[in-house]
Order: structure tokens, then sequence, then C-alpha cells
């Protein structure tokens, strides 16, 4: 496919274009009517495909309870969606009521509403807008997997391998669906990262950006950096301050600290190794 080891800032057009007909009314047949709702951000950035893909309505019965926040609506042609997108494909065809009246109408979160408006330039012309944010690539990954534009996806997964990765996007790309084809990779990638960036994770200055790393992270650093040339109670400390700052519920700190993280603690280990021998 083209686009394979170019640079995140060249332009790679994936397929034919038809750019001229972006939101122009001489070349389209349908209205897209986009409501903008609120959302939580940080709730946002940990949704998955299933649970997204469940407004794909007319307005008349949509019933979420979160208040719009402002509307667009677009020129679209019909045929161009559907034929990068199943889930575009399937929106057209089920006997809509505003599909027959040459309106579909589709309701997203403010956090995904620049990803959206990308997702939907990208199906015109086969091209992303050129950017050095992994987070934003990650942002219209997740676009394109809800809406199943598989060779969006393709393309921000080559562009992510490419571009530098930033403690923002290495969470992002360990909490994606791994329906994503990308999706292991990208995770591995992200492991390497955080065991790279925090190898000195007991200094003061990583601290605050510690507290805000998951679980896969906080494993990927302790797992793959040789703690052993720490401090045990140090390390022990610092383990027990990152589960009390991400889980303030006592029964599922307990539950992860005893199985996921403090069998990687060296003082943990070795106080088992001697119960286990005695």
């Amino acid at each position: 496919m083209a686009g394979v080891g170019v640079g995140p800032e060249e332009v790679v057009v994936v397929g034919e274009s038809f750019e001229f007909a972006f939101d122009k009314e001489a070349f389209s047949d349908k209205k897209l009517r986009v409501e903008v709702v609120g959302s939580d951000d940080a709730a946002s950035r940990k949704r998955r495909r299933e649970d997204d893909k469940r407004e794909c309505v007319d307005s008349s019965s949509i019933v979420m309870a979160a208040p719009i926040l402002r509307v667009t609506t677009m020129h679209i042609n019909s045929a161009i969606l559907a034929a990068k997108s199943p889930f575009f494909f399937k929106l057209f065809s089920n006997g809509m009521k505003e599909s027959d009246k040459g309106q579909a109408t589709l309701r997203i979160s403010d956090s995904e509403e620049n990803a959206f408006m990308e997702l939907l330039y990208f199906i015109y012309s086969g091209k992303l807008t050129p950017t050095t944010e992994p987070t934003h690539l990650v942002d219209i990954l997740m676009a394109a997997d809800k809406f199943e534009v598989v060779s969006c996806i393709k393309l921000c997964g080559q562009q992510l391998t490419i571009l530098p990765m930033t403690p923002e996007s290495a969470v992002l790309c360990l909490d994606l669906p791994y329906s994503i084809s990308m999706a292991p990779a990208l995770a591995e990638a992200a492991k390497k990262f955080f065991a790279e960036r925090y190898k000195d994770f007991l200094s003061t200055k990583f601290q605050d950006e510690l507290m805000r790393i998951p679980l896969a992270g906080i494993v990927a650093i302790l797992s793959r950096n040789d703690l052993g040339i720490l401090s045990e109670e140090a390390v022990f400390d610092f383990v027990l301050r990152w589960a009390d700052s991400q889980y303030p519920n006592p029964e599922e700190r307990r539950k992860i600290l005893s199985s996921q993280l403090l069998p990687l603690v060296p003082l943990v280990r070795s106080r088992v190794r001697t119960i286990v021998l005695e």
C-alpha cells in the first residue's frame, strides 16, 4: 500500500481521490446531520468499538441524555461513503426514515469531533492532514475503527510507527481495541517506550507523570527494567503509592496489587521464595 516508510509530514494519497466532491452540494445526494454532545474526555479515551456503534439512527429515535452542544450539517455523497465504510453502507441501506428524506443523523462526542471530520475528509480525498502529533493520529485511528474505514486504519498505524511516542500517545496505544489490526504492535511499542523512558522511575522528576500512567504501562516499567539495582523498599513504596492513586476502591486495589504488581517487586518475590523454601 502507498505510504509505507514515508515521513509523517508527507502527504500520502490512498486509492482514488474524490476530494472535489467533499461537502459540495452539486456532487451530493444526501445531507449528514452531525450532532455533537459533551463528554468526559478521560472516559471517552477508553471507548471501544462495540460501545460506540450503538448510535446509528435517525434523529427522531435518539434518546441519549447528553445535551447537544452544536450541530453541523454537511452535503455527502452516499455512494462514496458507503464504498469506503461498511458502517455508512449499512446506514444508507437499512431503510431509515431520514435516509428516505435525503438526510441521515449521527451523534458523536465532542472529544471525537475533530477526528471524525478528519476521517470524512480522508474518505473523500484518500489522505490525512499532515501532522507530527501522535495523539491526533490515535484519535483518527479510533474514529476509523468505529466507522470501519480500513484504509484509514492502516495509514494511521503506519504513521504512528514513524512518529516518536509521547507519554500521552503511549497511554492511548495501550488502550486500543485489539480488533484494530495494528493494536498489538502499537501496544508493544508503547510498553517499550515506557520501560525506556522510565528506567529511573524512582526519580522525583517523574512522579507526577507516573501517577497518571495506566496499569499496563506500570507493568511494563516493572517487568522490563532491572529492579535488582534499586532499593527494594523504594520500589515497594512506589507501587503502593501508584495503586492508591489509581484504585481508590480498597478491594479492587488489593486485587491489582496481589495479582499483577507485587509479584514484580523484588522485595515481595524474595519473601515469597523464602516462604516456599520454608
